[in-house]
C-alpha cells in the first residue's frame, strides 16, 4: 500500500515521539525533527512509496542525531519482560475459552496495539488483556482464516513488534497443538523502531515452538518487501502453503506483492483511516485479511 495523505502526519508523530525518548533535550529534538522535514516525502516530491520507506529514512535520522542503532532496545526489553509476566494468564484465559483457535488469534491481534507508530511505549500488556475480551472479528474471515490453517503444512508467519511476538508465540503454540503444521517465524535483521530482531524473538522463546529466520534486509526498514530479502526466505516463502503477516509495516509492504495472493492473510488493528476505509471497520478494530 503506498502511501496517504493521513501517512505524513502519522509518521512525524511517530518521529516527535521517539526524539523525544531517544534524546538528550529540546533543542537536539528540534535539529532532528528540521532534518526530518528535510525529506522529500514531506515536501510532496515523492508519493509513490509506501510507508516503510518513508520509516526508514527517518530512522536513519535518528541514528545520526543519537549515534544508536537500537535506541528503543531498554524499551523493548521491558516490553517483552511484561508480556511475558502476564503469558501464563494469557495462555490459560485462551486455552479456557470456548474457541482457543479464536481466542488465540484474538489476542496476537490485541499485541498489534504495542506499537511506537502509535506510542513509543506502546500499550501495557494488561491492558491487551482487557482489550481482547472486547474484541469481534468478522465471522467469514475467522473462518477464511481456519480453513486455510486447516489445510497449510508449511506456514511463514512475520513477526512486527516487541511485547506483540510473546502472543504470536502463544498463537503459535495453539496452532502446532491442532495442526500438523511446520511455522517459520521471521523477524526483522536490523532494528527499527520496537519491531522484533531475531535477538528478541529468542529472548521470548520463540525458537522452543518455531523456527526463525531474519528477514535478511540489510536496511532499517519495518516491512517486508520481496524483492529485498535473500534467496534463503524466497524459498522457504515459495514453498510454505499459507503466509501470516502481522501489523501495519508487513501489511503496507506485503500487500504489493501480487505473487502472494491467495496464500496471506493479514492480522493486525486498524490504527488510521487508510486502514478503516479499506476494511470497513471503525478505529482500533482488528482486520484479518485473508488476501
Amino acid at each position: 500500500m503506498q502511501i496517504w495523505p493521513d501517512c505524513i502526519p502519522c509518521i512525524l508523530k511517530m518521529s516527535l515521539g521517539i526524539a523525544r525518548v531517544a534524546m538528550k533535550d529540546e533543542d537536539q529534538v528540534r535539529r532532528f525533527m528540521e532534518e526530518v522535514l528535510r525529506l522529500k516525502y514531506f515536501s510532496g516530491k515523492d508519493r509513490k512509496v509506501t510507508s516503510p520507506d518513508v520509516i526508514r529514512d527517518v530512522w536513519l535520522k535518528v541514528i545520526e542525531a543519537t549515534g544508536e542503532a537500537d535506541p528503543l532496545k531498554e524499551i523493548k526489553d521491558e516490553q517483552n519482560r511484561k508480556a511475558l509476566a502476564i503469558y501464563p494468564i494469557a495462555k490459560e484465559m485462551v486455552l479456557n475459552s470456548k474457541d482457543p483457535f479464536l481466542g488465540a488469534i484474538k489476542l496476537a491481534i490485541a499485541g498489534n496495539s504495542i506499537d511506537a507508530m502509535t506510542d513509543v511505549k506502546g500499550e501495557a500488556p494488561e491492558e491487551i488483556i482487557e482489550k481482547w475480551h472486547g474484541l469481534e472479528i468478522d465471522t467469514r474471515n475467522i473462518n477464511g482464516l481456519k480453513e486455510r490453517f486447516n489445510k497449510a503444512r508449511k506456514v511463514v508467519y512475520f513477526g512486527d513488534n516487541c511485547g506483540e511476538v510473546v502472543f504470536d508465540k502463544l498463537l503459535i503454540e495453539v496452532l502446532i497443538e491442532r495442526h500438523p503444521i511446520e511455522i517459520t517465524y521471521v523477524t526483522r535483521t536490523l532494528p527499527i523502531m520496537n519491531d522484533a530482531t531475531l535477538k528478541d524473538a529468542l529472548s521470548i522463546g520463540m525458537g522452543k515452538v518455531a523456527d526463525i529466520l531474519e528477514n535478511g534486509i540489510p536496511e532499517h526498514l519495518p516491512g517486508t518487501f520481496l524483492k529485498r530479502v535473500p534467496p534463503e526466505l524466497k524459498t522457504v516463502i515459495e514453498r510454505s502453503d499459507l503466509v501470516i503477516s502481522k501489523g501495519g509495516g508487513n501489511y503496507d509492504s506485503l500487500t504489493e506483492e501480487k505473487g502472494l495472493k491467495g496464500k496471506v492473510s493479514f492480522l493486525f488493528l486498524a490504527k488510521c483511516y487508510p486502514y478503516c476505509h479499506l476494511h470497513h471497520v471503525s478505529l482500533n478494530a482488528p482486520v484479518i485479511y485473508n488476501f
